[in-house]
């Protein structure tokens, strides 16, 4: 078998018309008798058959996911494999899989390390929603006292489902259900801009929020969009936002356009696609 007698990674075969996210979860739950509750995709890679591999004989496409650890070792249940441990990422074994060494030192300097070290009390996802004019579509938010931000103006979007029930998401899978619950569409051209951590106002409020934003392009007219939440919905220009904008909407909308997907976003929705 592939990697027989080294340390490495757990996952295997996708099934046919199996998504790679789904596949993920499975192995993670044939193989640890567990399955989490915050992860995301990192990476997608080409994998070179090992020296005296016999099953492959050919490279294959890797999905490599990262997810948070939420239960101590002890609490898992080993379904393939001779054994498992947990090891720093300075401090992996000789006898590893090759190739993983340096995938594993690059994903620990990146920010998907870092967030997923964390434990999340909630994890949203948001759209910056951009026309080819450059405008950006936002939501007047209910005027009601029980939610976040009552009356203001503020990005699509909403919370992961692996908070609310067993059918776990990425966090693309939940951008577009929440696309197609709030606006009735969702967006071919899409992608992850940034992950934020967000704390609600007042201050006391102690749950920790980590909201993944995907920027995208909407090359559709506004008569084509359905309104599913909030009061209204309406395009503004980056240098016309409402005075009554979400404050950490506003400085995020204002980073983006500094920066070079905003024109990529422009760019694909006057093609309309």
């Amino acid at each position: 078998m592939s990697g027989a007698g080294l340390w490495g990674f757990f996952g295997g075969h996708l099934d046919p018309g199996e998504s790679p996210s789904r596949a993920f979860l499975r192995e993670m739950a044939e193989e640890l008798g567990w399955q989490p509750r915050h992860f995301e995709h990192y990476l997608t890679t080409d994998a070179p058959p090992l020296p005296g591999d016999r099953e492959y004989g050919r490279g294959v496409v890797s999905h490599v996911f990262v997810a948070h650890l939420d239960v101590p070792l002890e609490r898992l249940t080993l379904g393939e494999g001779q054994a498992m441990a947990l090891y720093a990422p300075d401090e992996l074994p000789d006898a590893i899989v090759p190739g993983l060494v340096p995938v594993i030192g690059e994903f620990a300097r990146s920010q998907a390390y870092r967030r997923v070290r964390r434990a999340w009390d909630m994890i949203s996802t948001t759209g910056l929603l951009v026309d080819a004019r450059g405008r950006f579509l936002l939501q007047l938010r209910d005027d009601r006292p029980d939610i976040v931000n009552p009356g203001l103006w503020g990005s699509f979007g909403g919370r992961l489902e692996p908070h609310e029930t067993d059918d776990r998401e990425t966090p693309e899978e939940g951008f577009l259900r929440e696309m197609e619950e709030e606006l009735g569409w969702q967006p071919r051209q899409y992608a992850l801009y940034d992950a934020v951590p967000y704390r609600t106002l007042p201050r006391d409020d102690a749950r920790r929020q980590l909201i993944y934003v995907f920027a995208a392009a909407v090359p559709v007219p506004p008569g084509d969009l359905v309104l599913g939440e909030g009061q209204a919905m309406e395009f503004f220009p980056p240098d016309q936002l409402p005075a009554t904008i979400v404050p950490a909407l506003r400085g995020l909308i204002e980073r983006f356009v500094a920066g070079p997907m905003y024109g990529d976003m422009i760019a694909r929705a006057a093609d309309g696609d």
